[in-house]
């Protein structure tokens, strides 16, 4: 009889264990399936804000044609061809954006990428659009982002932007693909637009670096951007590309520094780029 019995408990606490077991993999899986839906829906509306806030702008250039954007000429100090450098820019919605968020300032572009974002910034938490969508909603991709140790006006010698690694190449995920020659030579510009300007910048290096915070680090030295170029042009690593036809230094130009994770999480990419053209109006 007692064996029976003993038997008997087994059964039922085994049955117990599965029924237990089954109902949280069963909650588990709810909540992930929750999850991926509260994203997918997030990023969804997000994008929809972003193409109706996104409008394509012809602009002729001096002999009356119209043409996709073209990389200003190897010689930068060549006034005459500036002048000839035709393009088509986007008009930016920032009023749109900002009835999403107040702290959207800008908005970058590469052309030929999937990168197309508006750029925010927040005046106290610099790790707040890290896991934040630009309405405030937890979102783990987070946003295209600056920090409040740089100006919003992209006056600074380096203003250093921020993005997440992402496999399907949203976010700053096709940063890495400049690690290939040939796309690093086909991706060389990149926009930024402001509600009064247009900046054009000239991709000039792109490299693995370590996780130091690029401002803060710098910012001890007499030169801080100097002296974070010479870091760059200095690196050993086989994955750097340098461009042979501008030579940048930290006194007379202004850069930023697109910085994302590589895929191991230890250490940064970093896509560098000198601003060569800011004239444009985008009303």
């Amino acid at each position: 009889m007692k064996n029976t019995d003993t038997g008997q408990k087994q059964k039922k606490g085994r049955f117990i264990f599965w029924i237990v077991l089954f109902t949280v993999c069963t909650l588990v899986a709810a909540v992930c399936l929750g999850f991926w839906v509260y994203h997918l829906v997030l990023r969804g509306s997000m994008n929809k804000l972003y193409n109706d806030a996104r409008e394509v702008v012809s602009v002729s250039s001096n002999n009356g044609s119209s043409a996709a954007l073209q990389p200003l000429p190897n010689d930068l100090s060549d006034e005459d061809s500036k002048k000839e450098w035709n393009m088509s820019v986007v008009k930016i919605d920032f009023d749109l954006l900002r009835e999403t968020s107040k702290d959207v300032y800008a908005w970058i572009e590469i052309p030929g990428s999937k990168i197309q974002y508006p750029i925010v910034q927040h005046p106290t938490n610099n790790s707040y659009y890290l896991r934040k969508a630009i309405n405030g909603a937890y979102d783990i991709t987070g946003c295209i982002y600056t920090q409040n140790y740089n100006s919003t006006d992209f006056s600074d010698p380096n203003t250093v932007i921020y993005g997440h690694y992402m496999d399907d190449g949203t976010k700053f995920g096709s940063l890495l693909s400049y690690m290939d020659k040939e796309y690093f030579e086909s991706h060389r510009d990149i926009v930024i637009y402001t509600p009064t300007e247009m900046f054009h910048y000239r991709v000039f290096a792109a490299l693995p670096f370590d996780t130091r915070h690029i401002i803060r680090n710098y910012a001890r030295l007499e030169n801080p951007t100097s002296a974070f170029l010479a870091d760059v042009y200095n690196s050993s690593d086989a994955r750097t590309i340098i461009a042979d036809d501008i030579t940048v230094d930290g006194e007379n130009n202004r850069i930023i520094t697109l910085s994302t994770c590589l895929k191991t999480g230890t250490r940064r990419y970093l896509v560098l780029a000198v601003l060569v053209n800011h004239n444009y109006k985008n009303k």
